[in-house]
């Protein structure tokens, strides 16, 4: 269960880049050099400048041989990959132990047609742009009170005022679960488990959701979409082996992914207070746009894996294709008026991001009401990034705002 995500098709994202090309027209061969490892320190801490040397390489899946497996870079390439579902399976495994090896599956990412279809319609009525809608009252009066206090405060840590508590608090009403502070830790931890070299530290961690899902899940509210996955979903369609790994899947991607795009975007904020001028100048019109533009600049998720029948694995980089200068003007500058619809921060084709819509309405709410209350934003000394394989985001984020 390392890692494990969710998914769903989004027609206007999937559908908008047309067919894909047929898995031949990809060129493949192999560079004998450490630097083209993803996994690195080096590549974790410096990505983008690492990604653009990926990008420029002539080959469209690059091979990485000390660790068996190909990059795909580009935004082209990566999107292909992501929507060549026949070819690029996702139900061998997309972490980095194979479904085979780790002997668990993750419900919604880790199946390929025809059970996709079937895993997925059974939440997928909840998880619509619409249905989503319905929980803005829910994420308003969880962002009133954490705004306030951080803007009364005049600051302070962003990822324990802000970026923890609100999808916690979200994810708790939503789903009908007492999520207790922990779940944010157990969440980071089983992304970490699915990316190389786990520490010890995740295993024992995600040991300690285990041990309280046991006892959690059984709480599930009454009406909530706890128990409606953990009753089998939309029409029984979830086996009853599934719905266990189905609802710790929703709770940890709708937690971690969440937490690390507000981590990410208010730092891109701070750091061009053009940008954010731009945005308090105009909450209401800015705030969706600046919000796609974060996970643009700076995706939460640096990668899931693809493999194929042939035995290859492929990373697919989302980062790499988002800063792609093919697609996007002048790619490493964040800029909130440009259309960065194309990104792939959620992924695309069959397997994108079950939980976009949530992740979006929390943060455009979110940065709209930073946007509304303040003056100014800046990131203090001290701020530190995690060193998770599998996320990008921070670990502590001290900042210090002025009220209008």
């Amino acid at each position: 269960m390392a890692g494990a995500g969710t998914d769903c098709e989004d027609a206007r994202r999937a559908d908008a880049s047309g067919p894909c090309p047929a898995a031949s027209t990809f060129v493949t061969s192999g560079f004998q050099t450490d630097s083209l490892d993803p996994f690195t320190r080096t590549h974790l801490v410096e990505p983008y400048p690492f990604y653009a040397r990926l990008r420029a390489q002539p080959d469209d899946l690059v091979e990485v041989p000390e660790r068996s497996f190909f990059v795909a870079a580009r935004h082209d390439v990566c999107r292909d990959v992501l929507r060549d579902h026949e070819t690029f399976r996702s139900g061998l495994g997309v972490q980095w132990l194979s479904v085979a090896e780790s002997g668990l599956r993750a419900t919604f990412i880790e199946n390929d047609p025809p059970e996709h279809a079937r895993v997925r319609r059974s939440v997928q009525k909840w998880c619509t742009p619409g249905a989503i809608e319905e929980l803005r009252a829910v994420v308003d009066r969880a962002v009133a009170p954490l705004v306030d206090e951080f803007v009364a405060n005049g600051g302070g840590d962003v990822m324990s005022a802000l970026a923890r508590p609100l999808p916690l608090r979200v994810m708790s009403d939503w789903l009908g679960l007492q999520l207790p502070d922990e779940a944010v830790t157990w969440a980071n931890a089983s992304f970490r488990l699915g990316a190389p070299d786990p520490p010890q530290a995740a295993e024992d961690r995600f040991g300690e959701f285990l041990l309280w899902a046991g006892n959690g899940f059984a709480g599930a509210a009454a009406g909530g979409i706890a128990e409606k996955v953990l009753a089998r979903g939309e029409d029984q369609r979830l086996h009853e082996d599934e719905t266990f790994i189905a609802l710790a899947s929703l709770l940890i991607a709708g937690l971690d992914t969440t937490v690390h795009l507000i981590g990410n975007g208010f730092a891109a904020l701070a750091g061009h207070p053009e940008e954010f001028e731009l945005l308090r100048e105009n909450p209401a019109g800015f705030a969706a746009p600046a919000v796609e533009e974060m996970l643009r600049f700076d995706a939460p998720v640096r990668f899931f894996l693809r493999r194929t029948d042939d035995g290859r694995t492929i990373v697919v980089l989302y980062g790499a294709a988002n800063r792609d200068e093919t697609v996007f003007e002048d790619p490493d500058r964040f800029r909130i008026e440009r259309d960065a619809s194309e990104h792939l921060a959620f992924g695309a084709g069959i397997h994108l991001c079950l939980g976009a819509p949530l992740a979006r309405l929390e943060a455009v709410t979110l940065f709209r009401a930073l946007a509304e209350r303040l003056d100014g934003m800046e990131v203090l000394p001290g701020a530190a990034r995690t060193d998770s394989a599998a996320i990008r985001g921070y670990a502590t984020l001290p900042a210090r705002v002025r009220a209008r």
